[in-house]
This record gives C-alpha cells, structure tokens and sequence, in this order.
C-alpha cells in the first residue's frame, strides 16, 4: 500500500453540519479511534472544516464521541471522534475507552490513529481489542510532517493492517490519499454487508426514513453549571449514555449533537459542556468549552438552562440566562433534583416565584420542576419546549398589530413631556425573528420612557400570546 503525504488538504473545501437525527443515522459511521494524544480531533477538525473538537497535549481532552455528517468526495458520512483509549484506572478514563469501544461497534470503517514516532505498548493493546474488526480498519499514521518521517511508516506494517496511510492532521498532508482509502473500505464494506442500513431502518423507520414525521426539527440546547445534570437529561431524553454521567464535575466537555423524537416531533438536542465561573476557567481546554457552550446558543431554538435546585440558582445562572435572552432564544428552566427537596405544600409556587424575584430577567421563562435520575418532569419539559418554539416562530400581522396599538394608545397614552407635549408613536412591525424584534415609529424617541416601554412590551405578551418567550421592542424615530 503507498503511502503518500505530499497533499494538502484545504479544511474549508469539504462541508460540515450537525447530524440529524432523522436522516445520519442511516449513513456511513467511520470512526477516528486510537490512544490519546494520536491526534484524532486534529485530524477530526481537519475533516469537518472547523474546531468542534477541542485538542490539547492533556491525555483525554475529548471525553465524548462527536459526531458530524460531511460530505467527502462528494458522498455523505457521519465522522465520530472519540476519547482516547486508556487502561488507566480513574474513573474518567474508564468511561473514555468505553465511549472509544462503543463508537467501533457502530462504524462501518475504523480510522486507528498512530503516532508515527513509535508504536507503544498501549496501541498493541488497542489492537488486539480491534482484531475481530480488522477488515474494517485503515491504519492511520499521523505526523508524518516530513520527507525524514516518512520512513518511520514501514515499522507499522507489522500491525498486520493491509490499509495503511502516512498523514499529518495538523498540517494537511496525505488527506486526498486517506479521503480516497475511506471511499475503497466503504465500498468493499457495503458488498459485504448490503442489507446493514435497510435492516436498522427496519427496526427504527420514525427515526431514520422520516415517515409520519414534521419536516423540521427543534434545535435545543442544554446548559447550566457543571455538574447539575445536564447530561443525565439529555440521556434521558435520548435514551443512551452517549453523553457520559460521572460524579466528577464537568465531565461532558464537548457539544454533543444527537436526537430524538416524541410522537410525531424530532427533536435536536446539543449537550454542552457546563458553564464555569471565570475565576475558575483556568485551563484552555475549559475556556474553549465554555466559548463553545455560549455558542451553541446560536445554534438552538430552545435553550434548557438546568439548575440544581438544591443548590439554588446563582450570579453565574443569571448569566448564562441574560446570553440566552439577549440572542433572543427560547428559555425553559429545568429545576433539577427536585427529588431531594423536602415534600412541602406549594414548593414549586414558592420556589418559582423566589426566582422570578431575584432574577427578573427570567420573569416569562416557563419553570419545570426535574428529575432527570427518575424522569420526574421530563414530559413536562418537553410540553414546555414545544409551547416555546411554538411562539418563537409566531409571525404577527402588521395591520393586526396596529390595531392593538392604537387601542394601548387610547387606554393608556404616552405621559406629556413638558412644552413638547405628548410623543407619538405612528405604527409598529414585527420586524424579524430570533431575535422576535418589533420596530415601533415615534416622533420622539426620547420622550417614551422605560416604563411605557415596557407597559407596550406587556401588551403585545398578553394579546399576541407571547408568554413564554424574549422578544425586543425598539424605537426608531420618524417625523
């Protein structure tokens, strides 16, 4: 088998989206597998065309499989990158090699990353585990930057892999060549197994066909601070552990994009990973996952904000909150672990209305009390989700609109400022959504005050059902 490292590989040639829950998960899975520090989010982000994996010297920095549809050489896949695997004996690194053994059972082509600086005993290891997989492994050897490297590839031949291609991930080299090894191994594999795709449609046809199912799909995403259960819901409401569960604070570390459905809905749903105070952003790895967090606000519809009851929400939820409302998304406030408060009448009235007190900005965001550990909750959550976007994708019409108005108007004008009399307000518009923005037209912008602003803001909650979400009212002056 050649190898060749001479290609270089434009990362913004390919396309990259998330993966959708009711169409990928019937296409090609190849999986980027290996020890840590081999350099599959490197080679991962090389694919994709864009930093999704966060890579760092730190063994085991991806702790989550992520998966990604793309298109290479034209034909759709699903890349999955893995935590690197390790017989270490903490806790973490236990779950990461079972992420990494999970994500080879569901591949139909396995990229096994080494280092070209020498085989060590733990790649030996991984390989005596992919040995009943090795038809469908493509032996990578990465960093191979140089012409004096290249030599270094044939020591890995004794692996006993018939594929082997020399790349540099971090550079580029040897793409086209691996690109087209992808495309012969997937091809070799569908003659072996014609029926694979056809018999999982078979057994789950809402989530892969579509049939019976809406056209769209709600976009979530879940944040909070660490350790509030953020990933214990959203296996909830997958039904997996593709976001792992530990004691240790902060364990999901990357966005986790995977699906769901209820009845005829599909759901999209983004684990992020938890929120820390600054103070405490102290390594890279934390500060690009809590840039990335912020992030995926942008991506969502809806955003869960999970707090841990117990605790009591604080300075940094109310945040995180103000980010979600500033974007204009939908909010819906998960209170979990309700299951450890005391049994006390009217607990949720009095908890939610503490809240809504010291934290006016949530005073429209709909409240669910949760557990996520017994499902306590969860249908309500995604009664509440389904009303958010519902009003989030309202269209108001204009001559509707300034008929209530004209009405606000006539019930409650505007105060008199003064010799400059009465401002007036000629017409308003909703003019876009996410953020819902209504643009109303004054003679006097200055003249309107907050509180009327905000008398205005009421009224189109009331009368246009807007209850549940952010919305912007501007003035723009017009004579």
């Amino acid at each position: 088998m050649e190898s060749r490292t001479h290609e270089s590989h434009d990362p913004e040639a390919g396309s990259a989206e998330p993966s959708d829950p009711g169409s990928s998960v019937s296409l090609p899975r190849v999986a980027i597998v290996g020890r840590p520090n081999t350099g599959k989010s490197t080679l991962f982000n090389r694919f994709v065309g864009r930093r999704r994996a966060i890579t760092d010297p730190t063994p085991g920095v991806t702790r989550d499989p992520i998966e990604v549809r793309v298109e290479l050489s034209g034909r759709p896949i699903v890349i999955i990158d893995t935590g690197g695997y390790t017989t270490d004996r903490d806790e973490l690194a236990r779950l990461i090699s079972g992420r990494a053994l999970s994500a080879i059972e569901s591949a139909d082509v396995i990229l096994f990353l080494v280092d070209a600086t020498g085989a060590t005993a733990l790649d030996r290891e991984f390989l005596e585990l992919l040995n009943t997989a090795r038809d469908r492994i493509i032996l990578v050897v990465n960093k191979v930057d140089s012409a004096d490297r290249e030599s270094l590839v044939w020591d890995f031949y004794e692996f006993g892999i018939e594929s082997v291609i020399a790349v540099s991930s971090a550079h580029g080299l040897g793409m086209n060549a691996l690109e087209a090894a992808i495309g012969e191994k997937l091809a070799d594999v569908r003659a072996r197994t014609p029926v694979r795709t056809a018999a999982a449609s078979t057994e789950q046809p809402d989530r892969e066909s579509g049939e019976g199912l809406t056209p769209d799909v709600t976009r979530l995403a879940v944040l909070g601070r660490p350790n509030t259960g953020k990933s214990t819901l959203v296996n909830r409401l997958t039904d997996s552990d593709r976001s792992m569960v530990s004691d240790v604070p902060g364990t999901t570390r990357d966005v986790i994009e995977g699906g769901f459905t209820r009845g005829r809905k599909r759901y999209a749903i983004l684990d992020t990973a938890g929120i820390r105070r600054k103070s405490r952003v102290s390594e890279n790895i934390e500060y690009y996952s809590v840039t990335r967090a912020i992030d995926s606000i942008d991506d969502a519809e809806v955003v869960v904000l999970v707090v841990d009851v117990v605790r009591g929400l604080s300075d940094q939820d109310k945040k995180i909150a103000g980010l979600i409302v500033d974007r204009g998304r939908g909010l819906v406030l998960a209170l979990n672990k309700w299951d450890l408060l005391p049994d006390v009448p009217n607990q949720f009235t009095a908890v939610s209305d503490r809240i809504r007190f010291q934290f006016p900005v949530l005073s429209f965001a709909p409240m669910v009390a949760l557990s996520a550990q017994n499902g306590l909750g969860v249908d309500a959550l995604i009664r509440e989700v389904d009303q958010v976007r519902s009003q989030l994708n309202r269209r108001v019409d204009t001559g509707l609109l300034n008929r209530h108005l004209k009405a606000w108007l006539e019930r409650t004008p505007p105060p008199v400022v003064g010799r400059r009399g009465r401002p007036k307000m000629r017409y308003i518009t909703q003019a876009t959504r996410f953020p819902m923005t209504f643009v109303a037209f004054v003679n006097r912008k200055k003249d309107f005050t907050d509180s009327y602003v905000g008398y205005l803001k009421n009224q189109i909650r009331a009368d246009f059902g807007l209850t549940k979400i952010p919305f912007r009212l501007e003035l723009r002056e017009r004579e």
